[in-house]
């Protein structure tokens, strides 16, 4: 089968990419003809400074190549400017015929329903959505940028919950077909060092869309992290989060954490792929809160980075979000609705460290390989 794969990944300046790419490099190593599509408006070109340059001079063309090559999509992939007005790779010209002879078109985020011909193109179109919650409420108020979800032949979701009485959420009609994120197994090996290390995670503080249904707002990822503070006190295991707490404004939220013997790490410096996987594969185990939506709203959402920790053979320890019954948890894989069961949590996996590790890989091969639920996917559209 012929089949686009499209998503945001030009302007990442992180390893978190992996969640996007391993759609497209998992049919490849399936046997599929897969290109690799990126739209990008004049807004997205940026420098360094935040200031806009031309296409031509965005140090985003070189990291889409370089991402593509890695992932060996390169010389199939097409970054797009505006319609078409210059490209990275392949010439427009091209990646329009590629598209008129599509089998699937598969987009996560990054707008490529603004490039009608490609679009438009494929014999079916199918959308994965990253963000339960935000995604549905968006098509819900016709938010601003949201996506057409109409003009998909079918939407696949990180929540598992959407669309079910668990989520009081509304989906305006529309069918969500709950799946997990694929991984690519072979390129995230069981890692058996951390037993000394800290748990660690990967996270963002505040900034993101918000919204608010039936008088409870989603708020912030930052709400759920307050609350867990004391927990390396508490708990006498060492902790550290990748964050980004960048604002002057907020330079008093990374001394909370500090102050209570967190360590904050800079997420920036893991750009590259093997920097992202080297820093989960050095941690003993994986501890985050989620976004406040996702708990508040229980849409049953399981994170792109806690699929990488189970692969690597890490224990995951997080927030409640309505994952429970779809997902096993209790070995390897634990989640926690409050300070004691978080701190439950950890004792647990301490206490049976070896046996924590060994689950956690189980329950990747057995849910997240990309070769079951990349297969799935097509099935679920008739292939």
């Amino acid at each position: 089968m012929r089949i686009i794969c499209s998503g945001k990944i030009a302007n990442t300046t992180v390893g978190h990419i992996d969640h996007a790419l391993a759609y497209a490099a998992g049919w490849q190593r399936l046997g599929h003809e897969v290109f690799l599509m990126e739209y990008v408006g004049r807004g997205r070109c940026r420098n360094a400074n935040g200031q806009l340059v031309p296409f031509t001079e965005w140090d985003g063309r070189a990291h889409f190549e370089s991402v593509a090559r890695f992932y060996g999509l390169w010389p199939r992939s097409c970054l797009i400017y505006k319609q078409g007005e210059a490209t990275h790779g392949m010439s427009y010209r091209e990646a329009v015929a590629v598209a008129r002879g599509a089998d699937v078109l598969i987009a996560r985020s990054g707008q490529i329903h603004k490039l009608e011909e490609i679009f438009e193109a494929p014999r079916q179109r199918a959308f994965f959505d990253g963000n339960p919650g935000t995604t549905q409420m968006a098509w819900h108020q016709r938010a601003e940028g949201h996506e057409p979800l109409d003009r998909y032949d079918a939407l696949f979701t990180l929540g598992f919950n959407i669309g079910t009485p668990r989520c009081p959420l509304p989906v305006g009609g529309l069918r969500w077909r709950p799946l997990p994120r694929p991984v690519l197994l072979p390129m995230w090996p069981d890692a058996a060092n951390g037993e000394r290390a800290p748990f660690t995670t990967v996270s963002t503080w505040k900034g993101r869309a918000t919204f608010q249904w039936q008088g409870v707002d989603s708020g912030e990822k930052s709400d759920n992290w307050l609350s867990y503070l004391d927990l390396p006190a508490a708990s006498r295991q060492g902790f550290e989060i990748a964050l980004r707490i960048e604002s002057a404004d907020h330079q008093g939220d990374r001394r909370l954490f500090e102050d209570r013997g967190w360590r904050i790490t800079d997420p920036s410096r893991l750009r590259e792929f093997g920097d992202y996987r080297d820093y989960i594969g050095r941690s003993r185990a994986e501890f985050s809160v989620a976004h406040n939506r996702y708990v508040e709203f229980q849409t049953g959402w399981f994170s792109d980075r806690s699929a990488l920790y189970l692969a690597s053979g890490k224990p995951v320890l997080v927030q409640s979000t309505g994952i429970d019954g779809h997902l096993p948890t209790g070995k390897g894989l634990l989640t926690f609705a409050t300070m004691d069961e978080a701190m439950a949590g950890v004792e647990a996996i301490n206490a049976g460290y070896k046996s924590h590790c060994r689950a956690a890989r189980e329950i990747a091969e057995q849910y997240f390989d990309s070769d079951r639920v990349l297969t799935e996917i097509l099935r679920q559209m008739g292939h």
